[in-house]
């Protein structure tokens, strides 16, 4: 018999709803069980406990949390309002689960060696896929592929899941299969609440601070430091292209130093249907290995800035290699509590304000309008033009980095200035960049493109300005 919800004290439905802002409890989905595809998301599979996709009243979509079933066969969901937080119960027939979820949330799937989770929802209400490393994957073709795996049907893997080379040899049975991971995210990802990986120690970029190869953010990834709190924001942009050609790099090593980086793969400039924004990932790569080398030998700012264009020179060869005819841009930089490195190669670029949002400096676009005269990759230019930047910062001082989907939506130094001052660290000015951008893009008062914010607040909270001031124990 099924409890009836008035049964339940309320104390017992906020534990629950603290579901809601967790981790999914992740289960094997085993493919040769199902008699079809639609049976991932049979009510039979939830329980107690688990998350799923529910359709807002006023529009849009969140999370609910599974209270029980019906004896009508629906599903009663714990759900908690935007607006006031509140919760409530709302009740589900399959017909609507299925909807709203293509796939079931907190499953493990796995196709030949490659594994994938299906983590929650993003910051749009979306289904988030993920795969190696945190790296997101369209749920829409992941359900076609399981479809065609149940099928009997062979399907090309390579070009409907994007596969990195690596999983696509593992695919091919030309690499040994790993063992899968537990979660999509094997270190504990950079957070508010978390301490961060440093540098030094990653044996991978992929979901440890490094976003490319048409990866997004899922709302910001955040890190603080004991020298600056970061945050980092990419995404395809609006009313442009399906996908998300910028990469994004940010890390910290030991001593709390910060290492970031923008990289936009010119949208005129050469693509590959298979691998998109191969350029920008490159570029991304090559500056996590020099910046991991400058941190394992304690580097300073003279040994950041000939890593950075070591990088940035590795990565011209490799994507001229490619021969596809992509070019990126490349601004990469080393922060520590005094100073903010800069390498500069193109017209993505980074900027400097006060705490209180009184514009420092800026670093100067190198093209003009849709233009681009420097970019890494250019088969015309055997060699690039960068240039570099060293700016004195302070305690409460911030810096931003993006690439042209931040820098054209015309928004004025000015006000870049009051969203950072207002928003006191580095996540939130990261969030309030994006939001505004984004309006902009849909209204089309901003350019149409990827865009991808980089924000850092040297001394990020209190406790890090003691730290900065010597005063902490």
């Amino acid at each position: 018999m099924v409890s009836d919800p008035a049964t339940y004290t309320h104390e017992e439905l906020e534990l629950l709803a603290r579901r809601l802002a967790e981790e999914p409890r992740y289960r094997r989905l085993d493919l040769e069980r199902l008699s079809d595809v639609q049976a991932i998301t049979a009510l039979a599979r939830y329980e107690h406990g688990d998350l799923l996709r529910v359709a807002r009243t006023g529009g849009g979509w969140s999370l609910g949390v599974v209270l029980d079933q019906t004896d009508e066969g629906r599903l009663r969901l714990v759900v908690r309002a935007q607006a006031t937080g509140q919760i409530s119960i709302k009740e589900q027939s399959e017909a609507s689960v299925q909807k709203a979820n293509l796939l079931r949330i907190g499953d493990y799937v796995q196709l030949g060696s490659t594994p994938f989770w299906v983590a929650g929802l993003d910051g749009e209400g979306e289904l988030l896929v993920l795969s190696h490393g945190g790296r997101r994957v369209d749920p829409q073709e992941l359900y076609a592929s399981i479809e065609a795996e149940l099928r009997g049907r062979s399907r090309d893997t390579d070009q409907t899941l994007n596969l990195t080379p690596g999983e696509v040899a593992r695919l091919r049975g030309a690499a040994p299969a790993a063992a899968p991971p537990a979660s999509p995210l094997p270190l504990a990802r950079a957070s508010e609440s978390q301490a961060y990986v440093p540098i030094e120690q990653l044996l991978t970029a992929e979901g440890h601070g490094l976003f490319a190869g048409n990866q997004e953010t899922d709302t910001v990834y955040n890190l603080k430091s004991p020298v600056a709190g970061a945050a980092l924001h990419t995404h395809k942009g609006h009313n442009y292209k399906a996908w998300n050609e910028d990469g994004a790099a940010l890390f910290a090593d030991a001593r709390g130093r910060l290492f970031l980086g923008v990289f936009d793969q010119a949208g005129g400039e050469g693509s590959d249907a298979n691998l998109r924004g191969a350029a920008s990932a490159i570029a991304a790569q090559m500056m996590f290995e020099e910046m991991q080398v400058v941190a394992e030998q304690g580097g300073d700012d003279e040994a950041a800035e000939a890593g950075l264009i070591r990088a940035a020179k590795r990565a011209h060869q490799a994507i001229i290699a490619r021969g596809k005819g992509e070019v990126t841009t490349f601004v990469g930089a080393m922060v520590d509590h005094a100073m903010a490195l800069v390498v500069n190669v193109g017209d993505s670029g980074a900027q400097h304000y006060s705490g209180d949002g009184q514009h420092r400096a800026s670093t100067q676009a190198q093209g003009i309008g849709r233009v681009l005269l420097e970019g890494l990759g250019m088969v015309r230019k055997p060699n690039f033009q960068h240039v570099t930047y060293r700016w004195r910062v302070s305690p409460g001082d911030y810096l931003v980095l993006g690439s042209d989907g931040l820098f054209d939506s015309k928004l004025p130094t000015q006000e870049i200035g009051q969203l950072l001052a207002a928003a006191g660290n580095a996540a939130d000015a990261t969030r309030k960049l994006r939001d505004v951008v984004s309006a902009r893009m849909k209204s089309r008062q901003g350019k149409p493109d990827n865009l991808t914010v980089v924000v850092v607040r040297v001394g990020d909270d209190r406790t890090v300005l003691d730290l900065l001031r010597g005063k902490a124990k």
